[in-house]
């Protein structure tokens, strides 16, 4: 999109009967509200117009949008996503060098923990993952941190993205199916052979206590009423069978030293925003337990990379170099990230039912 074209998006309004406003917290139902950020625009993708204000609960320190845009009009503001590119990963043999080398270590990784059968591949990728932990937290997150499943193990992905997860999951074995409200994404994934539907957990008629597994990457901040969304995850659940969450942090250090030009922000698609808190406090008010933290690589080269493009007034997506001074402050703030687990970017749990 030319700039031209931008300037035009977030010079006009999102239509005004597309509009809604509540009255309360979507996470804990407060109406103890401080506002946040005022005036907000699509500063990501560029193709959502309006101007939006920010509200932060004061009990349970979640973000939410509001006014926000209707559960009928939000397409509006995926008309230039991500999801609608079709992603293709090069095969190994068209790969080159150091590329081909940590192809084949880490093939083998994935051969040893997830049983894939991925080749070429390496035994050596085994130890060098466990002596390399940020390394080991990218390849298990590839692959959700999925348990041992038996024959007939169903998965369910809501908002499955590019499908990259879904074909993961299904090379080594599970029953997969993929959720996602917008057909275009639908359309995608199902030109990769793989079982999807368009709509929403609603829909899911006659599947109560089917799932081993339920998968929400970078999701539940874009549902209108994510508690509902969770309680239709519980139900879909069978009994011990576990969700996985990750979803951006409102209590990150990013954002704190973002503020309105944090990425994670994405006004307007997303709609709430939790923080370590008070998504803990609200899976265990659906029902889950055991709920626990898991590793993950921080995401704080790209996030605060696209943080800094935003601040500047730049396209987030187009490269350019960072300064030193902010290489610096990234990987002092990932070494925060270790010790401070609640402060970063991505809160990433799974529990049970």
């Amino acid at each position: 999109m030319s700039n031209k074209d931008a300037i035009r998006v977030e010079n006009s309004a999102w239509p005004s009967q597309g509009l809604e406003t509540i009255d309360h917290c979507p996470v804990c139902g407060s109406t103890q509200q401080e506002l946040l950020y005022e005036g907000q625009k699509d500063i990501t993708f560029f193709c959502a117009p309006g101007n939006w204000n920010m509200q932060m609960c004061m009990k349970c320190g979640s973000a939410y949008l509001n006014d926000r845009p209707s559960v009928i009009t939000i397409h509006l503001a995926y008309q230039n996503y991500y999801t609608h590119k079709q992603t293709e990963r090069l095969p190994a043999e068209d790969l080159r060098g150091l590329r081909w080398f940590k192809r084949v270590l880490a093939n083998g990784y994935k051969n040893w923990s997830f049983n894939t059968n991925l080749q070429p591949s390496s035994p050596l990728g085994v130890p060098l993952a466990y002596l390399m932990p940020v390394y080991r937290a990218i390849l298990d997150r590839q692959f959700r941190h999925l348990p041992d499943h038996y024959i007939g193990s169903c998965l369910l992905d809501v908002g499955f993205g590019d499908g990259s997860f879904l074909e993961n999951a299904k090379s080594i074995g599970w029953d997969v199916m993929g959720l996602d409200p917008d057909i275009e994404t639908v359309n995608n994934a199902r030109d990769r052979g793989l079982n999807v539907k368009q709509g929403s957990l609603d829909t899911l008629v006659g599947m109560d206590d089917h799932f081993d597994v339920i998968t929400l990457c970078q999701v539940l901040e874009h549902m209108h009423d994510p508690i509902a969304s969770l309680r239709a995850c519980y139900r879909l659940l069978k009994p011990g069978g576990q969700i996985w969450i990750e979803t951006p942090n409102i209590n990150s250090i990013g954002h704190s030293r973002f503020k309105a030009n944090w990425r994670g922000l994405e006004i307007p698609r997303h709609l709430v925003i939790f923080s370590h808190e008070s998504l803990h406090e609200a899976l265990h008010e659906v029902g889950f337990s055991r709920i626990k933290d898991l590793s993950q690589p921080s995401p704080c080269d790209g996030v605060y990379t696209h943080s800094q493009r935003i601040k500047e007034g730049r396209d987030p997506y187009i490269d350019s170099d960072i300064s030193l001074l902010l290489r610096i402050k990234i990987q002092i703030d990932k070494i925060k990230e270790f010790v401070c687990t609640s402060r970063r970017e991505f809160i990433a749990v799974k529990a049970f039912k």
